[in-house]
């Protein structure tokens, strides 16, 4: 899947919803989805792409929109909605429901403007389905490795399989690193103080903090097939994402936003216009790792490496939100404590 290919069908994809914004699902299917399928490599005159796969559900039968198939078995479902209409939690549910029940493995939920790449998986023994990531149409070459998972080359290849595990073992890590953040970090003190003679531990211990922090945000932001995690999507049932920021006891602002990243910057902005955050970090570029920019005034890492999903602030700095929402949510806690304020996460997350 070349990148001026994955480009052009944003661009021709793009033109077609400006053209027709209440575009049915009839329409989706044949004007965006099944241009996606090509893209992917699967050969959408062969028996290896299905429309409308009937398969059997507890007592009854139902169909999946499309199953790609590989010797003769689905490996690959996509449940298409309209342009027209909003992806919810059920659309969700009833694809995951037909990947467990089927045993498929991927999954692709779509209505031509946002795109949710799913996972099956065993947990215990038992199936699981985890987002991948969410993206919308305008952030596709942002995410080509991520949508590249469902082409017919990994997936039949067994890479799109090891992709996720390599995924799967970055966020545990980075979980347990979180969870263990401070034990970790005395351990790390412990060890140079015993290799080094006459180091004292006061001066370690925060530089050993700080390698912990630098090695979750390392882990975070350096998996180029994260996406946004199936955390940009709007909460099911929910009005969006609520952040409430105090100082002492007094609630300062109340952010409510339909998508992580929005809300994310919404604070930042807050932080910045009311709180002074700006002096608080010093000039630009904001790198708090070892590689990629958080803040900057050009929507660009130090490498010259453009940010794959950014949100400009209203100071026209770029704030980087390619983040999974353990991250989004360290950093606002983060900014909030250096501007001496905190924030409570309430709805929808």
């Amino acid at each position: 899947m070349e990148e001026g290919d994955v480009k052009t069908y944003v661009k021709q994809s793009k033109s077609l919803i400006e053209s027709s914004p209440q575009m049915n699902e009839q329409n989706t299917k044949a004007k965006l989805v099944r241009p996606l399928i090509e893209l992917l490599g699967w050969d959408v005159y062969s028996a290896e792409v299905e429309l409308e796969y009937s398969m059997q559900i507890g007592r009854g039968n139902t169909r999946a929109d499309y199953a790609l198939v590989l010797e003769g078995a689905p490996v690959v479902f996509i449940e298409v909605k309209g342009c027209d209409t909003t992806v919810t939690d059920s659309d969700r549910s009833q694809l995951t429901s037909y990947m467990r029940q089927t045993g498929v493995d991927w999954g692709l939920l779509t209505n031509g403007v946002k795109f949710e790449i799913l996972k099956r998986r065993m947990v215990d023994g038992r199936p699981d389905e985890v987002s991948l990531g969410i993206f919308s149409l305008e952030e596709l070459p942002q995410n080509q490795e991520l949508l590249e998972l469902l082409s017919k080359d990994l997936v039949e290849s067994g890479e799109a399989d090891r992709v996720a595990e390599r995924m799967e073992a970055v966020r545990k890590a980075v979980e347990k690193l979180g969870e263990d953040k401070e034990r970790i970090a005395d351990r790390v003190t412990q060890v140079i103080t015993d290799e080094v003679e006459n180091v004292p531990t006061q001066e370690i211990q925060p530089l050993s903090k700080k390698y912990v922090d630098d090695l979750i945000e390392s882990l975070d932001t350096n998996d180029t097939t994260n996406g946004n995690r199936a955390d940009d999507i709007k909460a099911g049932g929910k009005d969006g994402y609520e952040i409430v920021i105090h100082d002492g006891g007094t609630v300062e602002r109340i952010v409510s936003e339909e998508d992580q990243s929005t809300a994310m910057a919404s604070v930042v902005d807050y932080l910045i216009t009311e709180r002074g955050f700006s002096e608080k970090i010093g000039s630009l570029p904001y790198v708090p790792g070892q590689k990629n920019a958080i803040l900057n005034t050009e929507p660009q890492h130090p490498s010259g490496e453009e940010m794959r999903v950014h949100k400009q602030l209203t100071n026209g700095d770029y704030l980087y939100t390619s983040l999974n929402k353990e991250a989004k949510q360290r950093y606002m806690r983060r900014f909030a404590d250096m501007c001496g304020v905190s924030v409570d996460l309430t709805e929808g997350w």
